[in-house]
């Protein structure tokens, strides 16, 4: 997918420059050749150029999210093998304890280990609990990141339907939109 995001996002940049020539020049002159430029073709490859910058736009958001889903996924590979981990050091703890009893003269010796293992086993709840509350933050930024590329998306679409038809009710949605965004600017 990397590739055709690629593909689209150069695309776009292509259709950007040919758009901006097409707007800004009522006709090109090459040599002893006049290329008339009719107002349509500007605003018709404005429209194209707009869906390709939405299409891209859309593309980067799934490689977003599927970069976010790596993340989780290998977060939740490392908190299986701290759990198998865990459940290991209790196994050998057990198998201590038993021991002690078994063994009387190595009571003061298991005694350390038990105290030894209590401490370990603390610390892989620690680190436990501290990927838990990561990958907590790393879902919250993640939610935030597909809010902000809905209203992204959305204000494209208000500005392009107001560029392609300046209309009062198109102006009027550009305007609300415009009003929301500097009112939420902070908490979005």
């Amino acid at each position: 997918m990397p590739n055709f995001q690629t593909f689209i996002a150069v695309l776009t940049a292509l259709l950007v420059f040919v758009t901006s020539v097409f707007l800004a020049y009522d006709s090109l002159q090459f040599r002893n050749y006049t290329f008339i430029i009719p107002q349509w073709a500007g605003l018709s490859l404005a429209g194209l150029t707009f869906s390709f910058v939405a299409v891209d736009q859309i593309l980067r958001g799934f490689i977003r999210l599927e970069e976010i889903q790596r993340q989780s996924e290998e977060v939740q590979r490392r908190s299986a093998e701290e759990q198998r981990r865990s459940e290991e050091e209790q196994r050998r703890f057990a198998e201590e304890q038993r021991r002690s009893v078994e063994e009387r003269r190595r009571s003061a010796e298991e005694q350390r280990r038990s105290t030894e293992e209590q401490r370990r086993l603390s610390e892989a709840r620690s680190r436990e609990r501290e990927a838990i509350r990561a990958e907590n933050q790393r879902n919250e930024a993640a939610e935030r990141e597909t809010r902000r590329t809905r209203i992204e998306a959305r204000y494209h679409a208000v500005l392009g339907r107001f560029l392609l038809d300046p209309n009062p009710v198109n102006r009027r949605q550009l305007e609300n939109l415009l009003v929301f965004l500097d009112e939420y600017r902070d908490t979005l």
